[in-house]
């Protein structure tokens, strides 16, 4: 039985009531455990719970939802091993890996020229994720942090990857947007900033957080992630950010241009 089997086994020898305290927990942890056990050696449902110190029901019932939902499936004669979702989340996170390599030179020379904290995302359904900060020289400084998640229309960042999408999917984004986050002239502003090619975002109270946004694109054209400059309102005022929006261009065309865009220009 390995360590982790054995210090399982333990867990299932507590009282009752730690046991229900901690059921989420461990069928978590069971479920990983024989994840890593099948894709490192693939083996039939019984020398797995034997390999991982659970019973055969358990090990049935927690491989079939694995398998259910891809990360597990049946190869031949009935061993058990890593299935396609396994392979399209390392392909995403090789994806995101490559990205914040060949975006990390760009906003670490934006946060350098602007003197602000410079940020990178990218979008998962309708929500953004902050993939990479650089910090900036601000002395009250945005410190948004990687894995960050928010809706698409209350940041900057989230509404330069909002720039293809059509004006039906803007009011839908938008309408499922806190009112404080959602001005009053919001759709002239998303036009106006189609036009520009960069988003100037005046965030609401308390914060009062602005940042200039622009869109990155890949060698298809097509919006792959977005990046900003951030400050506290003091520091980024409008004709700050307007000064700011070819820089913000330059950086973003110059990491389209490595992700293979042809005649990309700030």
């Amino acid at each position: 039985m390995t360590t982790t089997a054995t210090a399982r086994a333990a867990a299932d020898d507590a009282p009752e009531e730690g046991r229900a305290a901690k059921a989420g927990t461990q069928t978590l942890d069971r479920g990983l455990d024989l994840l890593e056990l099948a894709v490192q050696d693939p083996a039939t449902v019984i020398q797995l719970a034997e390999r991982s110190g659970l019973s055969r029901a358990i090990a049935y019932r927690l491989v079939g939802s694995l398998a259910a939902r891809g990360f597990l499936a049946m190869g031949p004669n009935n061993q058990v091993r890593g299935g396609r979702q396994l392979l399209r989340l390392r392909h995403l996170v090789q994806d995101q890996t490559d990205l914040v390599a060949l975006a990390r030179p760009q906003l670490e020379w934006l946060a350098q020229e602007s003197g602000m904290s410079a940020f990178m995302g990218r979008r998962e359904g309708d929500e953004s994720v902050h993939m990479l900060r650089v910090p900036g020289r601000e002395r009250v400084a945005v410190t948004t942090q990687p894995g960050t998640r928010r809706r698409l229309g209350e940041t900057g960042l989230g509404k330069a990857l909002l720039l293809d999408d059509s004006e039906g999917s803007w009011r839908r984004l938008f309408g499922r947007v806190d009112p404080a986050h959602r001005r009053p002239d919001w759709l002239a502003e998303m036009k106006a900033a189609v036009a520009r090619g960069a988003v100037l975002q005046c965030g609401p109270a308390p914060d009062h957080i602005h940042s200039v946004a622009a869109p990155v694109r890949d060698a298809s054209g097509g919006i792959v992630a977005a990046i900003n400059v951030a400050a506290a309102a003091p520091y980024l005022d409008a004709e700050r950010m307007q000064q700011l929006v070819p820089l913000l261009r330059t950086a973003a065309a110059e990491i389209g241009a490595a992700l293979g865009r042809e005649g990309a220009t700030g």
